[in-house]
């Protein structure tokens, strides 16, 4: 053991001794577990032109590990506490640590690389070289594939690096893999070799990224490739449906062009990378990442089957727009740290909405964007596990607990208020001079503010206390009365959770009487406003005051109200009026403004008659939460017939469009003997329905849920299984088929594989499986699953993606209506008081409609 080495550990050692007994908390905080803000806000001031070599070594067998090397480049300001380097697999990891080409000693605690300042040259280019091996939390390795997804601090899992988003470096990547393996990554490939039967992949330097956004996917994938114009793009799947990808692969395509050159033409800035690359994965965790160059997609959400309806296909375009936008925002200007994450979401659907109502003319864009945000964005906001847009964010280990419905959602929603409020040419003049000043570099929520707040007349900061940083959604109702020959309203609004501040907007309503329709406009900028209505000449039999969706908030209807929207909605020829009633009807409802019977028979009358496909699927959807939900639905018989006959006839009509959701919905809910009848009879060909295409999804979700009501339930799976030729879908069916069996203890063992991380992947079959699992028809057989699967949430935080704790939530709560989950819920939260409070938020919003259900016996 040389003396340089004990020299360097007796350093590390007093170091680390000083900062324990001193009062600087930011110099301890180094050395946290993940990146603390302390840790990344020294080291974005001391660190810059930093760039990464990166060789990574891809064995056949997926049980055999990647190794690698990375070369760190980069300039210290300063050497005083020497450098900090993430690398969360462990010390056994590491083979070997060089330092500016001289072998060099480090110390490693809490995932972290410590390298002695000595080692280290202020204001030049210092080299660290690190062999190492990976781990495979981040790399979605199978036996013919593997993709990185690195999101938001899972760099660190696979390599060495500063992972943290404002330290943004050039990448150059070396692959050796497989012979018959190709390969996608952020830059082109220039240099391709073959050794035996390996394969050498040498990919140009990458533009300035951060590291969340570094990535590449190889296998067996096939390429389809585009030129229009001198732009080329390239796709990569595993499709194996011949006209599944004839059908779909122009519209990606077409969709992605439409998407670029829009906003090109929008912001005034030329598409910022070399190329534009994309994967279509098969069990991918997300419905896309936006990597520059080399966006993922889930297969399910672009290879959409034959004649899919309206609504799916706007989806489709909706998630091309919206990863193309962020190769603008986020990728092009990124946040400084990841409590701003809402704000490259917020301006990639915020851009998604404006592009795909050029591509669908057809459709009525206000209409989906009322019915794609307000209705997610309450499912938080009415609950206790409302949080603000923009939240506290300590450590980048917890940052994939920021995600969710508030960001997704509600965002839009108030940018679209911001739109509405500056103008539309002003504001986007705001978003161009935020990304010419910003571009390659990264900035926050406050740096936008600013030019926003140049460019309007309205104060912009003021107004973001409320919206960005308040939380929850106001409640507002009114008193109406008369003076003379003219009514005047009284609106009062209730700032939700004792807030101080009120969420300032602009409502735009309606009031309807026997002979009028009068419009209703106020601007709600203190707790009580006055509004006279002229030109209405009787007391009106419905005034909404969110009449064409604008107007964020539990609107509380009064009984009038509800009864003439109850009677009249489906003579209303207002789409959007008709929406807004749905919303607001709904939301009345779980606070017990209706009784369920009431409203039931409003749910189903609305499927029966609604002609918009949009709006007819957020009737199916409430209904589902209905059948779901409150115990009503499995206690009166007359509940489940009349929902059984209402879809099955509905679907028998010939003019209905989009009949694929209806026969979804009716699958989940059929409980009949002679519903399951029907399904066997449609299972197998014998009972067509006239518009109505059986896909392969749907054909083995049906043969699925013809399982779970049968006693022969593994015939029916072995029946489809002989069916499916996809090798992708053959592997899912068999990872989920033993949540189906009707063996307890193959459940149980299934479950129990579940408990270790390495059995939790690809993560949206685990979902599928924990479906059949806690499956609606038969509550009982998961009940006993529920204290396991809340007890590992803090675990599954740490080794899943961003989305699957509240995913995993769900899929184990939403079915359920019983006081003894409630229970098990309260228990958990009061066993575990020092759950993290984003973890403890995401129980509150999964147990939600669980609460509202019990409230109403």
């Amino acid at each position: 053991m040389s003396f340089s080495y004990l020299l360097s550990r007796l350093i590390f050692a007093m170091m680390l001794l000083i900062i324990s007994f001193s009062c600087q908390r930011s110099l301890k905080s180094f050395f946290d577990e993940g990146v603390s803000r302390e840790l990344a806000v020294y080291r974005a001031r001391q660190i810059y032109d930093v760039h990464y070599d990166l060789s990574f070594r891809i064995p056949t067998s997926k049980d055999e590990k990647i190794t690698g090397t990375v070369l760190v480049h980069f300039k210290p300001l300063k050497a005083r506490h020497g450098l900090i380097l993430d690398f969360q697999p462990g010390s056994n990891y590491l083979q070997e640590v060089i330092v500016n080409d001289r072998p060099a000693s480090y110390e490693y605690m809490n995932g972290h690389i410590y390298i002695d300042a000595n080692l280290l040259i202020p204001r030049q280019e210092n080299v660290v070289q690190i062999e190492f091996t990976s781990s495979d939390q981040a790399l979605n390795r199978s036996d013919e594939f593997m993709y990185t997804l690195f999101v938001p601090d899972r760099a660190s899992t696979a390599f060495p690096c500063f992972d943290q988003p404002d330290i943004k470096a050039t990448f150059d990547l070396k692959l050796e893999m497989p012979g018959n393996w190709v390969a996608l990554s952020n830059g082109p490939l220039i240099k391709e070799e073959t050794f035996g039967s390996n394969r050498n992949l040498h990919f140009k330097k990458s533009h300035p990224i951060s590291t969340y956004l570094f990535a590449f996917a190889a296998g067996e994938f096939q390429q389809v490739t585009e030129n229009r114009d001198g732009r080329v793009l390239t796709l990569f799947h595993r499709e194996t449906d011949t006209d599944k990808l004839e059908r779909n692969i122009p519209i990606i395509f077409d969709q992605h062009f439409h998407a670029l050159d829009w906003l090109e033409e929008y912001t005034g800035i030329p598409y910022p990378y070399e190329k534009f690359d994309m994967a279509i994965l098969p069990g991918f965790q997300y419905s896309g990442m936006e990597h520059p160059g080399a966006v993922w997609y889930r297969d399910a959400r672009l290879f959409l089957d034959k004649d899919p309806p309206l609504p799916r296909q706007i989806s489709q375009a909706s998630l091309i727009a919206h990863e193309t936008a962020h190769m603008w925002f986020g990728n092009l200007v990124t946040m400084q740290w990841f409590d701003d994450v809402w704000l490259k979401e917020v301006f990639a659907g915020f851009m998604a909405d404006k592009i795909v109502a050029e591509q669908f003319p057809e459709a009525n864009h206000q209409l989906q964007f009322l019915l794609s945000h307000y209705p997610r964005a309450y499912s938080v906001d009415r609950t206790r596990g409302a949080h603000p847009i923009k939240q506290q964010l300590d450590n980048m280990k917890l940052a994939g607990t920021l995600y969710g419905p508030v960001i997704y959602n509600k965002a839009p929603i108030v940018f679209d208020q911001l739109e509405y409020m500056m103008g539309k040419e002003n504001f986007r003049t705001a978003v161009k001079q935020y990304l010419e000043k910003y571009a390659h570099t990264n900035a926050d929520w406050d740096d936008l503010v600013k030019i926003f707040d140049n460019n309007s007349n309205h104060n912009i900061s003021h107004w973001s206390k409320a919206w960005v940083y308040g939380k929850g959604m106001p409640e507002i109702n009114f008193n109406l009365a008369q003076q003379k020959e003219e009514f005047i309203i009284n609106v009062n609004h209730t700032s939700p959770f004792e807030q101080i501040f009120h969420f300032p907007q602009m409502l735009k309503g309606i009031a309807i009487s026997q002979h009028d329709t009068i419009a209703v406009e106020l601007q709600v900028q203190n707790t009580t406003v006055d509004k006279r209505i002229s030109g209405l000449n009787k007391h009106p039999e419905l005034l909404m005051l969110n009449a064409g969706g604008m107007g964020y908030g539990y609107f509380e209807m009064s009984e009038t109200d509800i009864k003439f929207a109850v009677e009249n909605i489906h003579q209303m020829a207002d789409e959007n009026l008709r929406a807004a009633i749905a919303i607001n009807m709904y939301e009345n409802f779980l606070n017990d403004r209706t009784d369920l019977d009431l409203y039931f028979d409003f749910v189903l009358d609305a499927i029966w008659y609604e002609q918009n496909q949009q709006l007819q699927n957020y009737h199916i959807s409430v209904l589902e939460r209905l059948c779901f939900n409150f115990a009503e639905y499995e206690k009166k018989a007359y509940f489940s017939n009349r929902v059984e006959y209402i879809l099955w006839n509905v679907l028998l009509k010939e003019d209905v469009p989009g009949k694929e959701i209806l026969f979804e919905s009716w699958m989940k809910l059929a409980r009949s003997p002679e519903s399951i009848d029907k399904m066997k009879a449609f299972y197998l060909g014998k009972l067509p329905v006239k518009g109505l295409n059986l896909s392969e999804t749907n054909k083995t979700q049906l043969a699925l849920e013809i399982a779970m009501r049968s006693e022969d339930r593994n015939s029916w799976i072995a029946r489809e299984l002989a069916d499916i030729q996809n090798p992708d879908r053959i592997r899912r069916l068999e990872f989920i088929s033993p949540a189906l069996s009707d063996d307890k203890a193959t459940r149980d063992d299934f479950f129990n594989k579940l408990l270790k991380a390495e059995n939790r992947n690809p993560e949206p079959w685990v979902l599928d499986a924990l479906y059949f699992l806690h499956h609606p028809l038969h509550p009982g057989q998961g009940l006993e699953y529920i204290p396991a699967s809340l007890e590992l949430l803090e675990e599954i935080q740490r080794t899943g993606d961003i989305f699957f704790p509240q995913n995993w939530l769900t899929a184990s709560l939403q079915n359920y209506n019983e006081p003894q989950v409630a229970d098990m819920v309260n228990q958990y939260l009061e066993n575990n008081p020092e759950l993290l409070p984003n973890l403890r938020l995401k129980v509150y919003q999964a147990a939600d409609l669980i609460y509202r259900s019990l409230g109403r016996r």
